[in-house]
């Protein structure tokens, strides 16, 4: 790897050993681009936030309530720093670097969330992540003054109905049916359970495009952040295979193997190690002696 990409493998390695609590997620997301782009300065970046939240508090009456809070950030990001939704390409990788967010003005719900999350934060407002089925959300406050934050759709705001209604595709859930789907539909998502997420992204966009050197350093990240993740050992294997890495990915379909649970299907995976095991084989046969 280039000195600038192990860096910020190191940077980011470092970041996630601590607990989920003590996690820098913004931090943490300017080490994911740092891989990316080696000119980056993540102070910078930090910069604009601290810029953003002071003009949000500039926004705030003497006397304020968590709704004006709300609307300050909702001001600053989506009409001050003019940040969108990209749904014109909503698949391109450059949405899930909160570096090319703030400079493009284009992110996905988890870029624009983690970047008003930390703002909101800035000006006392502690928010939770919500990782919803196919979005993510922010909530600020608790019980029955929960309120839900779309930063995708310019900050609006939702109640746990209209959030659980969006999850299962428009139909209004009962009283009954929403106390039980909201804990499935509307899981808290910590640090390092954003991360994830974010990278998931994009080892499946880069995947997609073919890139699976990129694709391949998703994964890897993946697996630093969450040691015991073993589904994604069968991707890690996949990549290193799709690169060339023959040796590696013997090494990681076999801990897949070892680490599956009883009662998952693992014969494809049976198969395909033996044929990497022979591709491993050759490829050692013709490299040179050292």
């Amino acid at each position: 790897m280039e000195s600038h990409v192990e860096q910020a493998r190191a940077n980011f390695t470092e970041a996630v050993r601590r607990r989920d609590a003590e996690i820098d997620l913004f931090g943490a997301c300017l080490f994911i681009a740092g891989e990316e782009y080696p000119g980056l300065e993540p102070q910078e970046y930090v910069d604009k936030l601290d810029t953003l939240a002071a003009i949000a508090v500039n926004q705030l009456p003497a006397r304020h309530s968590l709704y004006d809070q709300l609307d300050a950030v909702r001001s600053v990001l989506f009409d001050t720093a003019d940040l969108r939704g990209n749904s014109g390409n909503y698949y391109d990788p450059r949405n899930s670097y909160v570096n090319e967010v703030l400079d493009r003005g284009l992110g996905i719900p988890i870029t624009l969330s983690v970047i008003y999350r930390e703002v909101a934060r800035r000006i006392d407002v502690e928010m939770q992540g919500i990782g919803m089925p196919g979005h993510y959300l922010l909530s600020a406050g608790s019980g029955k003054e929960e309120i839900f934050v779309d930063p995708y759709h310019e900050g609006g705001l939702l109640s746990r109905k209209e959030c659980l209604a969006l999850a299962i595709r428009g139909r209004k859930p009962s009283s009954t049916t929403a106390i039980a789907l909201s804990s499935r539909l509307l899981p808290r998502c910590g640090s390092r359970s954003t991360l994830r997420r974010l990278l998931t992204n994009l080892k499946l966009n880069h995947a997609k495009k073919r890139d699976y050197r990129r694709s391949l350093a998703a994964a890897e990240r993946i697996q630093l952040l969450d040691p015991q993740n073993w589904r994604n050992l069968s991707d890690l294997a996949r990549l290193q295979a799709e690169v060339g890495d023959f040796n590696r990915a013997v090494r990681s379909l076999t801990e897949f193997l070892d680490r599956a649970p009883e009662g998952v299907d693992t014969r494809r995976a049976k198969d395909a190690l033996g044929q990497l095991r022979e591709l491993a084989k050759k490829q050692s046969a013709a490299e040179p002696n050292a």
